[in-house]
């Protein structure tokens, strides 16, 4: 059982038992897609087919119907048939003769209205009179006006003239009484005013409908219904059948029609509960429907046969997918984990040196890569931390050189101040007190973060000197958007650089009075910006954006291990990369230094 659970534990065996479940239910999903897919492929293509012929059903039916109509038409308007719908008593039979020679001549030249039209019969003003015209094997029953107009369905007929709506009916006028028949009646209007001067009744034969079935006909099941006003009757024995029962909709599958107008539904018989579909598509004459069930018996068989190849093929296809995934999982899974286990271990002792051999050309491959990739990361940070702490410690170092020891510098500037003042040198006097407050702030240690304002202190004392220096010839302005901006924290000794380097290398070359302005403000991001600008004479664009990446410092600079690209990484080392300074300038018009600070509020209380 432990050897059992050893063999089915591993990534190999795992990967196999999930690709196999997954393939069987794959092939589940399949065979089930492949049904339906089949199944409504072959479904509409059925339905569509039955669609298609009803379309030429429906044509050759409305051709036979417009044959028999137009006949019936031309008829209803010629003045020979109105004359003789006109006339009263006493009866003139020469207008009769011509009435009929007339109706046979159209009727003779037209060869398919003797299998379409039963009879015909004309009635005017004179009910006594009629013309009528009856193929030979239906004239068996004399025919008269009265008996036309006595029908059970005249009325029908002469409430909805010229259409062809009334149902089927038995023929009144053959002995056989059997023979079936469409009714209809076209009125004979008054040429001069909308008066009903006489009727054409015909009776049309059902072969106008039942020929063209036949001749379509080619599947033996293949039902046809034909509808006619409501009442629905069934393509039987080359005639058309009353049917008692109704159709009950269950699906309305009207969407996958080709033309619009024809519907498609699933049905159940009212009589029978047999459910199937129904195609049923309108003809021109209003009231008509022909209607075919689809056979799906066919469809049924064809769906059989391709499921079971389906099922075959997948399963087949399965069989051979597992031994040959068996097999490749053997070659390609196993020797790789032990590989990449070994490489983790070496990682673990230390060994963060690049491993080619794991990085193969596969998903595994990949893996290895990434260890790779990550082992060289930790090493390349490890080595990035080392060095910064390194530059970082340099830093430090360097401005403890810069710093003099001011314990008897105290005492002697002291007694030169006082000497000063005994002595009535004012200006001696405030130089040397600005010395002593610098040296007293570099005697204070290596505390690096103090707040603007202090900052300001000490660049104040820095420009008095400066100033004495170069005869009052430099002038320093200040522009604070908020004095409460200057108790935020910035690192001791940023100003003082760039104040000097705008004084020696911006004012001083120009050789006349010049103004340094120092502005403070606040962006939309709530960060700091202080703007150091001179009129000096400038820079090039080029020598801007070195002067950042130099290391060395201005050589007469008071803190001389102190120069701007050093301002510019303790900025970026106490604050983030996104903080430091930045240059503009324009060749002799102006150069400004920015200083970019977080908004942070320093603890400091400075007097």
């Amino acid at each position: 059982m432990t050897k059992l659970h050893k063999v089915f534990s591993t990534i190999r065996a795992r990967i196999l038992l999930c690709t196999i479940s997954l393939i069987v239910l794959i092939c589940i999903i399949i065979t089930a897609i492949s049904y339906f897919l089949v199944s409504n492929n072959l479904r509409q293509n059925l339905i569509q087919t039955s669609e298609t012929r009803l379309s030429f059903l429906g044509e050759s039916i409305d051709a036979n119907v417009r044959n028999v109509t137009n006949f019936v038409h031309s008829c209803q308007t010629s003045t020979k048939i109105i004359r003789f719908a006109l006339e009263t008593e006493p009866y003139d039979n020469k207008t009769k003769r011509e009435t009929r020679d007339f109706v046979m001549e159209n009727y003779a030249a037209n060869a398919t209205l003797p299998t379409q039209l039963i009879r015909m019969v004309i009635l005017g003003n004179n009910r006594k009179g009629i013309v009528q015209i009856v193929e030979p094997p239906y004239s068996t029953v004399a025919v008269s006006a009265d008996a036309i107009l006595s029908l059970p369905y005249f009325d029908l007929l002469h409430d909805n003239m010229e259409e062809l709506s009334a149902g089927i009916f038995t023929d009144p006028f053959h002995t056989a009484r059997d023979v079936p028949m469409i009714p209809f009646v076209y009125p004979i209007i008054h040429p001069y005013n909308a008066d009903e001067i006489g009727y054409i009744f015909t009776e049309m034969s059902l072969s106008v409908i039942t020929g063209p079935i036949a001749d379509y006909l080619s599947e033996a099941d293949s039902r046809f219904f034909f509808r006619i006003d409501g009442q629905l009757y069934r393509f039987e024995g080359n005639t058309l059948a009353p049917c008692s029962g109704q159709f009950e909709t269950i699906e309305d599958l009207s969407d996958m029609a080709l033309s619009p107008g024809t519907s498609i539904r699933t049905v159940r018989d009212e009589n029978t509960q047999e459910t199937f579909t129904i195609v049923t598509r309108p003809l021109d004459t209003a009231g008509w429907y022909i209607t075919e069930c689809v056979d799906e018996t066919h469809l049924s068989n064809s769906i059989f046969k391709i499921l079971f190849s389906i099922v075959l093929i997948i399963i087949a296809s399965s069989s051979l997918i597992g031994i040959f995934l068996s097999w490749f999982l053997s070659r390609t899974v196993n020797a790789p984990v032990r590989q990449l286990q070994s490489r983790i271990k070496r990682i673990e002792e230390g060994d963060f040196s690049r491993d080619t051999a794991t990085e193969w050309e596969h998903e595994l491959g990949d893996i290895g890569k990434t260890i790779n990739d990550l082992s060289e990361n930790v090493l390349l940070l490890m080595n990035q931390r080392i060095e910064d702490e390194r530059q970082k410690k340099d830093y430090e170092y360097k401005m403890l050189q810069s710093q003099i020891n001011p314990h008897f510098l105290y005492n002697t500037l002291n007694s030169i101040k006082w000497m000063a003042t005994i002595q009535n040198s004012p200006g001696i006097a405030e130089m040397t007190t600005s010395l002593s407050h610098l040296l007293k702030d570099i005697s204070k240690g290596t505390t690096n973060v103090i707040s603007i304002k202090h900052e300001l202190s000490l660049i104040n004392d820095y420009f008095i000197i400066q100033q004495y220096r170069y005869g009052g010839a430099i002038t320093l302005a200040f522009a604070i958007e908020d004095d409460a901006l200057t108790s935020c924290q910035i690192l001791k000794f940023t100003l003082q650089p760039i104040v000097e380097n705008a004084i020696f290398h911006g004012i001083e070359p120009k050789g006349t009075t010049g103004c340094i302005t120092i502005r403070i403000y606040q962006d939309a991001t709530q960060d700091i910006h202080i703007d150091v600008t001179d009129d000096g004479i400038g820079m090039e664009p080029e020598l801007a954006e070195r002067l950042l990446e130099m290391e060395s410092p201005a050589a007469s600079s008071l803190f001389r291990e102190i120069g701007i690209s050093n301002v510019h990484k303790r900025l970026q080392y106490e604050f983030g990369n996104q903080y430091g300074l930045s240059i503009t300038s324009e060749k002799g018009k102006y150069t400004t230094i920015s200083i970019l600070l977080p908004f942070r509020k320093s603890e400091e209380t400075y007097d």
